[in-house]
């Protein structure tokens, strides 16, 4: 469980009501508590999580996995927001 303490406690790591995302600059990013998807191309994804939307941008983005609320984007990413 250390590995797992380590990356909770990493900038990386950040909570949203009732969804989790873990977010590894330049290679990927995990998300749990996923409702859908919106925009979706090579350089930006919208992701509709239940208290907000995340704007992941980037270069070469591409769906690892997409399955019961789980989320896996990977690719070179530049940034992850909260859609205004």
């Amino acid at each position: 469980m250390r590995l797992y303490d380590e990356i909770v406690h990493s900038e990386g790591w950040a909570s949203f009501a009732g969804a989790r995302v873990l977010y590894i600059p330049l290679c990927a990013a995990y998300f749990e508590g996923v409702k859908g998807l919106g925009d979706f191309s090579a350089e930006r994804v919208e992701i509709y999580l239940s208290s907000c939307v995340l704007l992941l941008e980037g270069e070469s983005l591409s769906i690892g996995k997409y399955s019961d609320g789980d989320l896996s984007v990977l690719g070179k990413i530049r940034s992850l927001s909260v859609k205004a």
